[in-house]
């Protein structure tokens, strides 16, 4: 069968399934066609889907012509959405930063293969998106027009960035990976430690982990009590139910392949419906699946400001779901309110850091 055959019997076993389900999101569309989300996108190619060039750092910088938009960073069991403008950009060719008031991403180039302009029909109307995956087809980064974008320049940036090519297909390719983790068991954990007593930067925590070639989970269930501790798997469900009530502002972390999204402010409206637990704010939504965390850890991280301290959710598979601070600079003084919220955790059993 040819690509383009592969394409058109793709597209229609999709429409069937929009048939019968016109309320089906593509990511779960294309899980029970057994194909990625990615897949499934390019096989729109030259239907309601453009391919754009691969110049990611351009086309984000592009993005301020448009106006305010809805960014949304997920990965398997959470979601992070914010309305905000593509502003105050500090990019380099292998990634950086977004720093506008509302959207704040931390942006890694080595995990963007591929992207796509979007033309959505459904129940709600015509939505249009720029969409980003990794090589395997796992979306990284999806940015949507709103009513009170410019239309106009939306337009102009995807006639820009279109691609040469537009064969409606992709093909998988592996992940880049910065390092291949070794069993926690070869790790040295006293200098670790050491290592980790001695960060002055909060930075300094990803390559602390590059170096001991450990996944993050791992270094923590290695760490001595003071910098990780194990506490109840549902203790974030409390501590995000305190920081509403009180007002207390909080950094909410959602990490995908290539984009770590991140709210920052007070939460308000908690709603919790069909096992997901939502913030449901004017511009920022969180959806987490409830069930997802299996392992929460409060995570002490030394800075030259005196330290911040984490609550980091993960799932079953040592996937990172989502983490915390109490803080609305990581690199001020931590906020004593957030840290005695964590404080007040009780440490689980030791178990469970063995599980």
């Amino acid at each position: 069968m040819t690509t383009q055959e592969q394409s058109t019997e793709l597209l229609a076993r999709w429409r069937q399934l929009l048939d019968d389900e016109p309320r089906l999101r593509t990511r779960n569309a294309a899980a029970r066609l057994g194909v990625s989300e990615g897949e499934l996108v390019a096989a729109r190619c030259g239907d309601d889907v453009i391919r754009l060039k691969d110049d990611y750092k351009a086309i984000l910088e592009a993005l301020i012509s448009v106006g305010q938009v809805l960014t949304i960073t997920r990965n398997d069991f959470a979601v992070n959405e914010k309305y905000g403008y593509y502003s105050n950009l500090q990019l380099q060719d292998h990634g950086g930063g977004v720093f506008d008031y509302n959207i704040n991403l931390r942006i890694f180039f080595r995990n963007w293969g591929h992207g796509f302009a979007v033309t959505d029909h459904g129940p709600r109307g015509q939505r249009k998106s720029l969409q980003f995956f990794d090589r395997d087809g796992t979306s990284v980064h999806k940015i949507y027009r709103t009513d009170n974008g410019d239309a106009a320049a939306w337009e102009r940036l995807v006639e820009q960035f279109r691609a040469a090519d537009q064969t409606p297909s992709m093909a998988p390719k592996a992940i880049n990976r910065p390092y291949m983790p070794q069993p926690p068991a070869n790790a040295d954990a006293t200098a670790l430690c050491e290592q980790w007593r001695a960060m002055t930067d909060i930075h300094q925590f990803w390559p602390m982990l590059r170096d001991h070639k450990l996944r993050r989970v791992d270094a923590l269930r290695l760490a001595d009590e003071d910098l990780a501790r194990p506490v109840a798997a549902d203790a974030w469900r409390g501590i995000v139910q305190q920081a509403s009530k009180s007002g207390l502002p909080i950094m909410v972390f959602t990490r995908s392949p290539g984009v770590a999204q991140i709210h920052t402010g007070p939460v308000h409206k908690l709603v919790e419906s069909n096992g997901w637990f939502n913030v449901l704010d004017p511009t920022f939504n969180l959806h987490m699946r409830a069930d997802a965390v299996s392992e929460a850890w409060v995570v002490y991280k030394p800075t030259a400001s005196g330290g911040q301290t984490a609550l980091e959710l993960y799932h079953e598979s040592g996937q990172l779901v989502s983490h915390m601070y109490g803080a609305v600079n990581l690199q001020a003084p931590e906020l004593r309110g957030w840290r005695r919220l964590l404080a007040d955790i009780p440490t689980a059993d030791a178990a469970l850091a063995e599980a």
